[in-house]
């Protein structure tokens, strides 16, 4: 298990404690049949090649998973110096951590709001920052980023302290340059790991 980082909530690998046994019984909300195929068909494999680090939040002390998300390394372009992300001749690579995936379980909708109708906000903030904080100490990282799938996640996004890009030709190298297939209609946003506390 992951350092008890909630009060609520338990967070594992996919890959521990016959976790994936569970996937059956996930569903990702606001029908996610993209994130809800990703952890069904190729989260293991992803895990086993190390792309990527799948996880499962589930209720304290129980078999009930409230939700799923991956995290995986990466590099962006980055022009030190800039509070903005901006594209230049001085960008280079800094290292950062993809928040991937973050889905809640529609399987147990009516159970997580016994807790709190902020659930994705709790665990990413009190989960996965944690998670991205003790790598940042073990390895060095400089930003945590997301591509949001449309306007209104990129919203909510801004309330987790995720920042869009203000250059719109910086955006547009990046999506022609960086992102892959599986982002490239999404919104690229970032959040300094400086930033996090």
């Amino acid at each position: 298990m992951i350092s008890n980082y909630s009060e609520v909530f338990d967070c594992e690998r996919l890959i521990d404690n016959n976790n994936y046994s569970l996937l059956p019984r996930f569903r990702a909300i606001n029908n996610a049949d993209g994130i809800t195929n990703y952890f069904k068909n190729q989260a293991l494999k992803d895990d086993e090649e190390n792309i990527a680090r799948n996880y499962v939040v589930k209720i304290k002390n129980s078999e009930t998973v409230i939700a799923m998300f991956t995290l995986k390394s990466g590099a962006i372009p980055y022009n030190e110096g800039s509070e903005d992300l901006l594209f230049s001749k001085n960008t280079k690579l800094i290292p950062g951590i993809e928040l991937v995936n973050i889905a809640l379980n529609d399987f147990v909708l009516s159970r997580i709001r016994k807790y709190s109708s902020k659930v994705g906000k709790h665990i990413f903030f009190k989960i996965i920052q944690n998670i991205v904080l003790s790598v940042s100490d073990t390895i060095g990282v400089k930003v945590l980023y997301l591509f949001a799938a449309n306007e209104k996640l990129a919203q909510y996004y801004t309330t987790w302290g995720f920042k869009e890009i203000p250059d719109i030709e910086y955006k547009e190298k990046l999506k022609k340059e960086w992102q892959n297939e599986y982002s490239q209609s999404c919104i690229f946003m970032y959040k300094p790991i400086a930033e996090i506390n």
